[in-house]
């Protein structure tokens, strides 16, 4: 029985073949490598948009709550009572009286000498105020 190919037609072919499915193969590769590729700039293009509304939504959250601790903080005024260091003196004080018109003469008053002494107490007093605004909630996790 005759060969359909000869030996040289034989060995053209299957060179072809080899270049064909290498080629083929390498196509495929390339192809999933490129797809895989769009495929992570569009779920990062994505993610990025999320990322930057739930930070806008965060963001918004903080100034709402700063805005009502301002209000708060206006409406209920803080007074802080600090105690502070007293001192008494005690000394002796000198009075002169003045003298009569037309007369003048040098120590013409009288003197009387008398103690003082003060201190102070400070008083506290406690007033009930409203408790602040809570805090803004957690953000959402997205489920």
């Amino acid at each position: 029985m005759r060969a359909l190919l000869s030996t040289g037609q034989r060995d053209r072919s299957r060179l072809v073949l080899t270049v064909l499915s290498g080629t083929l193969a390498a196509a495929t590769v390339a192809g999933t490598g490129v797809a895989t590729a769009a495929a992570a700039q569009e779920t990062a293009r994505t993610n990025a948009v999320k990322a930057r509304q739930k930070a806008a939504a965060e963001a918004a959250a903080a100034r709402a709550h700063h805005a009502a601790l301002v209000k708060w903080a206006k409406d209920n005024p803080v007074v802080v009572t600090k105690t502070r260091p007293t001192k008494t003196v005690i000394g002796k004080p000198t009075l002169v009286k003045a003298s009569s018109s037309g007369s003048s003469r040098v120590g013409g008053g009288s003197t009387s000498s008398s103690s003082s002494s003060s201190s102070s107490s400070s008083t506290r007093t406690t007033t009930s105020r409203p408790a602040p605004p809570p805090p803004p909630p957690p953000p959402s996790t997205g489920s």
